[in-house]
């Protein structure tokens, strides 16, 4: 080998050596955890914020770098799509990542998931007034779009907190914070006369 193949062959070798390495993972759980999901990958459990509530689901196939802490980027296998996040954790042990899921996640059994429909939203500032099957909910707009009288908001409005609610006429998904829920009619129109103008 003549030396200038020799320093070329080394120094693929380094650059190939030097390259990142990717560690993808599968979602452990997302649904009903706000914007975190929790990775399982091959180095133990990461959390991760995703920059978009709803993109991944339960046991979606990752790839990108869920083991360094910042801001990356990740590509979903089953519906091709690309989303960022931030990786808050890594390595994490299973009894550790079963902690953080029960203080960030919503029971699977308390998913609720049922349509309701606007009946206010202009001139109540975040506060969105939404008729359902239980009663009246008192959701507060934190990020997402929109949202118009008319409108059928679908999401979980059984219980107060922060909940990701789908609008499908315009498609988009809304971060919202349940402020009350199961109101009847008397209760929502007090609500209404303190929120909006």
């Amino acid at each position: 080998m003549t030396p200038v193949r020799a320093l070329l062959a080394a120094a693929a070798a380094l650059l190939l050596g030097a390259a990142p390495a990717l560690a993808d993972g599968t979602v452990l759980r997302a649904k009903g955890c706000g914007g975190k999901i929790f990775v399982a990958g091959g180095d133990g459990y990461s959390v991760l914020v995703g920059s978009e509530p709803g993109v991944v689901e339960d046991g979606d196939k990752l790839t990108g770098d869920i083991d360094r802490i910042g801001f990356g980027s990740f590509y979903i296998v089953r519906s091709g799509r690309q989303f960022s996040a931030s990786v808050e954790e890594h390595n994490l042990s299973k009894s550790d990542v079963t902690v953080r899921i029960a203080a960030s996640c919503r029971s699977a059994a308390d998913y609720r998931v049922t349509s309701g429909q606007v009946e206010r939203a202009a001139g109540c500032g975040n506060k969105i007034f939404v008729n359902t099957p239980e009663g009246y909910a008192v959701i507060e707009l934190l990020a997402g779009g929109v949202v118009a009288v008319g409108d059928t908001l679908r999401g979980d409005f059984s219980k107060a907190g922060r909940a990701t609610v789908r609008n499908p006429q315009t498609g988009a998904e809304l971060v919202v914070f349940v402020d009350d829920f199961g109101l009847p009619k008397s209760a929502e129109a007090r609500k209404v006369a303190e929120s909006c103008h």
